[in-house]
């Protein structure tokens, strides 16, 4: 008899609870569309601003590009000139930025509320000293640990950005190549054979992909293999960075290793960060969701600038790996 009634109760509340159902409908209005401005300064370049539109949070429509808006540029407050749209929502000025100048986009469009942004063009930061040793992994991996020795300005709070390059020598097909053999040479007659194509030496300078569990590191950023920092545990001192760079990331038995060390503005180094943590709770349905940094005024985007120093080490990999392209 009691397991009659436990299960009598338990097919009542099945049946109360869908019965119990409601349909809730959620009227999502249209986000106000706002124009996207994104922009990295740094003196090596001619400035070039991207300038794009947002969508709704359930649109899935490809990224649409904005070609007729009016984008002004100003330094110290002085005009400079009207950037000039070239392709895929690119505007660009040949004027190149200038190291400790302030810098401002506005950037307006009949459909959009007018936006702006506002950065300034850090002073560079010298690399001191690069130092490396070779260990190996628990797997008997060659790995080349750099030290990168830095010494932050003290007069203001500073933020960095490291990337690495390698300069390599690769063998590349070249079907221009003429390959002359003799086979025979008599008092009448020589025979030559002759093939089209063959492999020469070229160089190529490429992202080298490296890793570093050092402290101050606040952000690794995949897209362009590069790790980010501040001064706020090393302010004022010299610092020595560690990365570690795998031996297969190599090519041949000579490397070239530039290492990039750019001051970045506060805005660039928040946007960064931001967007490393905004890509870490992605998908994940426990994670808090993240606002990217944005410093478009009454837009989205970044408008972000750079100064870099490179200092270079030259790496010998006897028996490294070989490419061929």
């Amino acid at each position: 008899m009691k397991k009659t009634i436990i299960f009598s109760a338990i097919i009542f509340l099945i049946i109360w609870g869908i019965s119990c159902e409601k349909t809730i409908e959620i009227d999502l209005e249209d986000a106000k569309i706002r124009l996207v401005v994104n922009a990295e300064m740094n003196p090596d370049s001619t400035i070039a601003v991207n300038v794009t539109r947002s969508r709704h949070i359930l649109d899935n429509a490809a990224i649409e590009a904005v070609s007729n808006a009016t984008v002004k540029l100003y330094e110290d407050d002085v005009f400079i000139g009207d950037l000039v749209y070239e392709s895929r929502g690119f505007y660009k000025i040949n004027y190149k930025p200038i190291i400790g100048k302030k810098y401002k986009i506005e950037v307006t469009h009949e459909k959009y509320d007018d936006v702006y942004a506002i950065t300034e063009i850090p002073y560079p930061v010298e690399i001191n000293k690069i130092d490396t040793i070779k260990t190996f992994s628990e797997w008997g991996d060659e790995i080349y640990n750099f030290s990168v020795k830095i010494t932050d300005p003290a007069v203001h709070e500073n933020y960095y950005m490291v990337c690495l390059r390698n300069r390599y020598t690769y063998q590349m097909w070249d079907d221009n190549i003429i390959v002359y053999d003799t086979l025979y040479v008599g008092p009448d007659t020589t025979i030559v054979h002759i093939e089209y194509g063959g492999y020469r030496s070229a160089e190529a300078i490429q992202k080298l992909w490296f890793e570093s569990d050092d402290m101050i590191i606040e952000a690794n950023i995949y897209n362009n293999n590069s790790v980010v920092f501040s001064d706020e545990l090393f302010k004022g001192e010299q610092y020595a960075l560690k990365l570690n760079i795998y031996r297969y990331s190599f090519y041949g038995d000579t490397n070239m290793v530039y290492i990039d060390l750019y001051s970045i503005s506060p805005e660039y180094y928040k946007y960064l960060v931001s967007f490393r943590k905004h890509q870490d709770a992605s998908g994940d349905p426990f994670s808090e969701p993240v606002m990217v940094f944005t410093n478009i005024v009454d837009g989205i985007g970044i408008f972000g600038a750079a100064a870099v120093n490179t200092d270079s080490i030259q790496i010998i990999n006897e028996g490294g790996y070989y490419y061929y392209k």
